[in-house]
């Protein structure tokens, strides 16, 4: 079967006459679980909410697992994802009773957060599929690394440590651009500047052995993608989000997101044409998503510091955008939207409520300056103006002009009620939770205020945490006003 279908409420007895399986003499709601992907929600009359995704083993197949979360526990972790998901007590019983799995003795951060259940037989447990091209360079295996945090970057090693660390080497290719880093954490001491820029590649590697705090890094793209080269993936900032999917063509990354969500994406290809699957595709490309999550083309070729230039002009965009959204009111961020659809080419109404250029400094600084700086490559914003120039025209036509999905934003923005007590307002909160949390509603959902969390966005099975207000405005709104196509 493909598609799902909708029964009444019945009897176990008429359940099981119509094929389905019963559990305890009481009212039954039979439902067919459409092949690919397919989440059931459930809520209880006080709120309780409690979800089961169906997901299959390859693309639009019958579910092989089903993924079951707790929503409202009030406790949660961090996820892959940068955000959170929430925790939950569960127990399995077996032959006689006994409680086989149990997690109600376990501390708060060891409880579960998804309870999976493997719809397969004994016997047939998927066993990991092995990287079919884990190559190894003179007798070291290829290995995606890390400084501990930032960029996660290819390389080599044998296995050796020091004082726990993992001993790195990377090759010709990978050290200039693992080297501005180093460069961009000395902090202008001369001593370890000198050093690093004494290392040399010889026999065209470089090796961080007894030295770094070198750390492998599992990453997602490589368990979704088992068959693509570690050593061949180029280096990725640290501040990407890692997006792929084994059923897409390729690897992805969530470079920066717009002011209304809307994410920009660096999709990297297979760096052999033939493994490609669509022929003639280019190994990089960087696409816009626009509300209907089509992909709108910025960048598509093979020169990864191309695709990188343009993947840094779009980031500083979005940056500065928000910044500026965060400088002003929502009626006054809706105004200069507007009036830039009709104001002379070239020119900015952001002028009109503040001084942009100083927001556009701060973000500079922040995003890419001190950076560039630390490594010597320039000394100022001043040496770095065709860059900057590019972003700015490219905030001012994408992001701070309004669309017709801008429009709607902006007025949703202002229309949105900052409360002093979500409770009050008929919003749910976690059981654990202090009785008054402030926040502001929308019409679609609500944005919790925490002294210590920040601001925090629920939607369905995730749990996001922002810093300004703009880009938690913005994760709701993508999630609930710009999907209304679907339904």
């Amino acid at each position: 079967m493909t598609a799902s279908t909708e029964h009444p409420i019945m009897s176990q007895a008429e359940a099981v006459a119509l094929g389905f399986a019963g559990f305890n003499d009481v009212p039954h709601k039979p439902s067919d679980v459409s092949d690919g992907e397919y989440t059931i929600t459930a809520r209880t009359s006080d709120g309780r909410r409690v979800t089961f995704c169906f997901l299959p083993d390859r693309e639009r197949s019958p579910a092989g697992f089903v993924d079951i979360q707790y929503h409202d526990a009030g406790t949660s972790i961090p996820n892959a994802n940068g955000g959170h998901s929430p925790t939950f007590n569960a127990f399995g019983i077996g032959r006689g009773g006994r409680h086989i799995l149990d997690s109600r003795p376990l501390d708060e951060a060891d409880r579960p957060s998804i309870l999976v259940l493997m719809l397969d037989k004994p016997g047939n447990e998927a066993k990991p599929a092995p990287r079919a091209k884990s190559r190894t360079i003179g007798g070291r295996r290829e290995v995606s690394w890390s400084f501990g945090e930032g960029t996660v970057f290819p390389g080599y090693t044998d296995d050796s440590e020091w004082n726990g660390f993992l001993n790195i080497t990377v090759d010709e290719a990978t050290w200039p651009h693992v080297h501005a880093e180093l460069l961009a954490g000395a902090d202008g001491d001369r001593a370890l500047i000198a050093s690093l820029n004494a290392l040399q590649p010889k026999a065209g590697y470089v090796s961080l052995a007894f030295g770094y705090t070198t750390q492998e890094v599992e990453t997602r793209w490589a368990l979704q993608f088992p068959d693509y080269p570690i050593a061949c993936m180029p280096p990725i900032p640290g501040d990407w989000m890692d997006k792929s999917w084994r059923n897409d063509t390729k690897p992805s990354f969530e470079v920066c997101t717009g002011p209304m969500g809307e994410p920009v994406e660096m999709w990297i290809d297979y760096p052999e044409a033939a493994l490609r699957e669509i022929a003639g595709e280019p190994r990089f490309g960087l696409y816009r998503c626009n509300a209907e999550d089509e992909l709108e083309a910025i960048y598509t070729g093979e020169d990864y510091a191309e695709a990188m230039e343009h993947a840094n002009r779009e980031a500083l965009a979005c940056a500065f955008a928000k910044a500026l959204a965060q400088e002003m009111t929502p009626d006054e961020w809706q105004t200069m939207r507007l009036n830039n659809q009709t104001i002379t080419p070239g020119c900015c109404a952001s002028h009109d409520f503040l001084d942009a250029n100083m927001v556009m400094l701060a973000v500079w600084l922040t995003y890419r300056g001190e950076q560039l700086i630390a490594r010597g490559a320039i000394t100022g914003i001043g040496d770095d103006l065709d860059h900057v120039n590019a972003a700015w025209a490219i905030a001012r036509e994408r992001y701070m002009t309004a669309s017709a999905e801008g429009e709607r934003f902006d007025l949703w923005r202002c229309t949105g009620l900052t409360v002093p007590d979500l409770s009050a307002a008929g919003c749910e909160v976690g059981d654990n939770d202090p009785c008054i949390r402030p926040g502001r509603v929308y019409e679609p959902g609500h944005i919790e205020l925490d002294e210590e969390k920040g601001l925090i966005v629920t939607i369905g099975n995730s749990i996001r945490t922002f810093e300004n207000q703009i880009e938690a405005e913005g994760r709701l709104w993508r999630a609930y006003a710009a999907s209304e196509f679907t339904f």
